[in-house]
């Protein structure tokens, strides 16, 4: 009896072997008559009977309790039957499968599936790309473009095509909300380039302060800055009205908390009256960002008359708020 590789007890292969032998020798018998006649005890006799079983190699006799031999080809001829049987039921299985699934796709799924979210980003690496996007861009407007700008401005030539697409745009009845820094008003080109702009049809708007540079087409394209600390790096194209819609949102919150730009003051109440010096410190301090409390001790004078003054101010400026009103006393020179 040969050995197992693994062990010292014998080889259930060579068992099977030496059991398939005898039957082969001796005719139908009962196993544990076999596995005596072999001196076999019955662990290793029920290893080799499980290897033949496996094999088909033996089978019920018809003397009960009784097995006998087979043939190895009729035992293979069985197998490649066994097999085929099962392979013929996986196949019939999976074409179930795939009938169920294009039953679903075609059938149900149309029914409850939603409009595909398409997100599409670009990074744009250089001006000439850059430029080739923004004229692309122009032609894909059809009804608002919203652009928002922390500033400084870029130099006069820009600022000059940008009016003129902006125009462009105005001509086509398409609606142009511009966004800048207060910063941005700060001097007479910038003042000249907001009135320009404005004079054209846009709604421009001032706000403290603009988180970033971006430039919105309707709902289904942006552009914006990978690095907003970076005005020269590349910028970024975000294609795909699922997420243009956040920066919308986030556009649609500056602009409620931003004032409209104002070409020049007219008086409120009283046509006749003029801004006094005190009334012009009253202004500067407040652009400066002083208190009620800070502006009373700068000019001497109590809380109460603080006030009034602010009042008349705003009242002169026709101004909604304190910050309009710097607003638009920056605007017409007034600090």
């Amino acid at each position: 009896m040969a050995s197992s590789a693994r062990g010292s007890g014998p080889d259930p292969g060579a068992t099977a072997f030496a059991l398939y032998q005898w039957l082969l020798g001796n005719g139908s018998a009962e196993p544990t008559e076999i596995a005596t006649q072999l001196d076999l005890s019955a662990q290793d006799a029920e290893a080799g009977w499980q290897e033949l079983r496996s094999l088909g190699l033996v089978r019920q006799s018809w003397h009960p309790g009784k097995v006998d031999s087979v043939e190895p080809d009729t035992a293979l001829i069985r197998l490649l039957n066994r097999q085929r049987d099962t392979l013929r039921a996986q196949s019939e299985e999976l074409a179930s499968i795939v009938q169920a699934a294009d039953t679903l796709i075609e059938r149900y799924r149309p029914v409850v599936s939603h409009e595909p979210a398409e997100v599409e980003v670009e990074i744009l690496t250089g001006h000439a790309r850059r430029r080739e996007f923004v004229r692309d861009f122009d032609a894909t407007v059809t009804e608002v473009v919203s652009s928002m700008h922390p500033g400084p401005l870029p130099p006069p030539e820009y600022l000059e095509n940008s009016l003129n697409s902006d125009r462009a745009f105005i001509e086509k009845n398409i609606r142009v909300r511009a966004l800048y820094g207060q910063s941005v008003n700060s001097g007479p080109r910038q003042r000249k380039y907001l009135t320009d702009l404005a004079a054209a049809g846009a709604e421009v708007r001032l706000i403290p302060a603009v988180p970033f540079d971006l430039l919105v087409a309707d709902e289904h394209t942006a552009l914006t800055r990978a690095d907003p600390s970076d005005p020269n790096g590349p910028a970024v194209v975000i294609r795909g009205p699922v997420l243009v819609r956040s920066y919308l949102a986030m556009y649609e919150d500056c602009w409620l908390r931003s004032v409209p730009y104002a070409t020049k003051a007219t008086v409120g109440d009283d046509p006749g009256r003029e801004l006094t010096e005190q009334h012009r410190t009253t202004l500067r301090l407040l652009a400066n960002g002083l208190t009620d409390e800070r502006i009373a001790r700068k000019l001497g004078v109590s809380l109460r008359t603080v006030s009034r003054l602010v009042s008349e101010v705003m009242r002169y400026l026709e101004a909604e708020s304190r910050f309009q009103a710097g607003v638009l006393a920056a605007t017409n020179d007034l600090i």
